[in-house]
């Protein structure tokens, strides 16, 4: 069973608190994924990723607390040459979730877990971290479906150079999320990774290959079954990290 915590009361989330239970904090963000995938998935990864890491939480035994997704943040000016992107500052957008966590803090929560579901908050995530961890003596968590996926993903993808930006992963998610918001019309593999050199990861891939339809990946390998397979190996995962976390003392 999944509890969103905007549906409770604060009688039901004082009781939530006195459970300790663990808030999941989905973040994602708004920006172009090419023209076949909406601009909203990101977000929408997020929030599907919220529901899945709740409900295996739930038959550990751990209980949580799904918060409305952040659906806005930071893109860099690349990706902003196309329509889609209302875009927040990076400062803005760190003060934002540092101040929605600190009031947490505040509450009661002591566990809380950020789903990083978009790559420019990486860092942004992490300072929200510290920041916390200073003020409060609270140590929070970022968790990533990619990143939790990636052994299941590595295993099953068909584009051997993998997904950065609208390409296999991400479409396959929105497939299995949302399978009506995919374009298949419009895949392309025009903008494939290419670029698989050791300067990748150092410096941003938006600097060492140019992208022509907004993308780095190639979609026309996707599909729904990748999809449910990667955020439900991610889920797993997850959910077992939670638990663990959840046993921690601070």
């Amino acid at each position: 069973m999944i509890h969103y915590f905007a549906e409770k009361t604060w009688p039901e989330l004082n009781e939530f608190i006195r459970q300790e239970a663990v808030i999941i904090l989905p973040v994602g963000t708004t920006e172009e994924h090419g023209r076949h995938c909406p601009v909203g998935t990101d977000a929408m990864i997020a929030r599907g990723f919220g529901d899945m890491l709740a409900e295996e939480c739930d038959k550990l035994g751990v209980p949580a607390l799904v918060m409305e997704t952040i659906q806005f943040g930071f893109s860099m000016a690349v990706v902003r040459q196309w329509p889609g992107c209302p875009n927040v500052n990076p400062r803005v957008f760190e003060d934002y979730v540092f101040n929605i966590v600190d009031s947490l803090v505040t509450m009661g929560f002591k566990k809380i877990v950020m789903l990083d579901c978009h790559g420019n908050h990486d860092c942004l995530l992490r300072l929200v971290m510290r920041e916390i961890a200073d003020k409060h003596g609270v140590y929070t968590m970022t968790l990533s479906p990619s990143a939790l996926s990636a052994d299941v993903y590595n295993k099953l993808k068909k584009d051997p150079q993998g997904d950065i930006h609208g390409g296999e992963w991400e479409t396959s998610c929105i497939l299995y999320l949302k399978p009506g918001l995919v374009k298949p019309e419009e895949y392309t593999s025009v903008d494939a990774i290419r670029c698989n050199s050791p300067l990748r990861g150092p410096v941003s891939t938006w600097g060492l290959q140019k992208t022509i339809t907004g993308i780095y990946g190639d979609p026309t390998t996707a599909s729904a079954e990748l999809g449910r397979a990667t955020l439900e190996a991610a889920a797993v995962k997850g959910a077992q990290y939670i638990k663990e976390f959840q046993t921690v003392e601070f």
